[in-house]
């Protein structure tokens, strides 16, 4: 995967870890699933930078390079949505494709909602079962996992 590289950004005061591969005027962004990484769509970029995009994928808040906030039990899809924003702001992309699947592709849809002219097109894969109706969006994230893990990172 040496064709692919990586850089941290500051967003949303979180350093992010983002990886990257093309140079086409357009982009592709990756959103990943739980518990995954960016590693996740490594053969997905690779083949979408091949066919002349720019392909991006990162680590969301507290995923693996990327930093945990300091009170991620507080954090929601806003904050990926945000996040998302903000990358995009940072590279200055206008528009991007959206790829994401399982819990990508949450912000995904919410990023399309909220700012629908950043937004050249979705593509949603693996979307968790979700009841109708008003909810709050934390409910979809495992809390145990995400509480160990915010544990373990701070012992280390």
């Amino acid at each position: 995967m040496e064709e692919i590289k990586h850089s941290h950004v500051e967003v949303n005061g979180l350093k992010l870890h983002v990886a990257e591969i093309g140079t086409g005027p357009m982009v592709v962004l990756f959103l990943h699933g739980f518990p995954q990484i960016w590693y996740t769509w490594r053969y997905q970029m690779i083949a979408v930078a091949k066919a002349g995009y720019r392909a991006v994928a990162y680590d969301f808040r507290g995923y693996g390079f990327s930093e945990i906030p300091a009170e991620p039990e507080k954090g929601g899809f806003i904050d990926l949505v945000e996040d998302t924003i903000s990358l995009l702001d940072t590279f200055g992309i206008s528009k991007a494709f959206l790829v994401g699947t399982d819990l990508g592709s949450f912000p995904a849809y919410m990023i399309a909602v909220l700012y629908p002219e950043r937004v050249a097109g979705i593509v949603s894969l693996g979307v968790p079962f979700k009841l109708p109706g008003p909810s709050d969006a934390r409910d979809l994230m495992p809390r145990r996992f995400l509480l160990q893990k915010v544990a373990g990172a701070r012992q280390s």
